[in-house]
């Protein structure tokens, strides 16, 4: 009995000094916050914005967050005075995507860019962990790649044609060669055409066409992890093919 006390005594103390030097992050959107999970899951995470409408119209006050140890934001669409631990996505490899569609994540693969620049930017600052999110990193690119790959060889032989509404998935359409159009006034909608939207898209003309339809999430407000949201496109998108 005695070694037993001892033995969760230990593991008490082990699990408080795992949350003691747990590393305190904020990210400015609901993407970035799954990413961050994927390879530190026992990171405290305060995410600000988890729709649209939080993104264009939400306020706050940054003194709140002023002893996080990280801020990653999409493209600086938050100012701190301070700016030693902050990460902006759209800068270095990822600003010329970042130019043509800011939903990066709708890449998988640009989303292992992502995760790549937040894991080095973790392991400078809690370098004692520096493995442990090594290790995560590498099993969260493998499961992007394998999923990436599944892609490429179903959309290989695909005939779908896609209108984006709302020019969502830009980066996913390319990378995998999907015939896609962005909506504009003057476009021909023929009846096999696939209507991609944001999850409230509202629109009188839209809402009467009788197209497969698919809303998209592209916050991820409904979503526990970014892979779960790629499987729901893909198999929105290819199902029935």
């Amino acid at each position: 009995m005695k070694n037993l006390n001892i033995f969760f005594t230990i593991l008490i103390i082990l699990i408080i000094n795992s949350c003691l030097f747990a590393l305190n992050i904020l990210t400015s959107i609901k993407p970035l916050e799954l990413i961050v999970r994927e390879i530190s899951p026992e990171a405290n995470i305060i995410n600000l914005f988890n729709s649209s409408e939080d993104f264009k119209n939400a306020t706050f006050d940054e003194s709140i967050y002023s002893n996080m140890d990280l801020i990653i934001l999409l493209n600086n669409e938050i100012s701190f005075k301070n700016d030693s631990n902050k990460i902006v996505l759209s800068e270095g490899v990822l600003y010329y995507p970042y130019q043509k569609n800011p939903f990066l994540w709708s890449d998988p693969l640009y989303t292992v860019v992502i995760a790549y620049k937040i894991e080095k930017k973790m392991e400078s600052l809690d370098p004692k962990n520096a493995i442990k999110y090594r290790d995560n990193l590498l099993r969260f690119t493998q499961r992007l790649v394998e999923l990436s790959d599944y892609v490429s060889k179903i959309a290989k032989d695909s005939k779908i044609k896609i209108i984006d509404m709302n020019n969502l998935l830009t980066h996913f359409y390319n990378r995998y060669n999907i015939n896609y159009y962005l909506y504009r006034d003057d476009i021909t909608i023929t009846r096999q055409d696939v209507l991609i939207s944001s999850i409230k898209y509202n629109n009188s003309t839209f809402n009467n066409l009788k197209n497969k339809k698919i809303s998209i999430d592209i916050f991820l407000s409904g979503y526990n992890t970014i892979i779960e949201f790629y499987k729901n496109i893909i198999d929105d998108i290819f199902d029935d093919e």
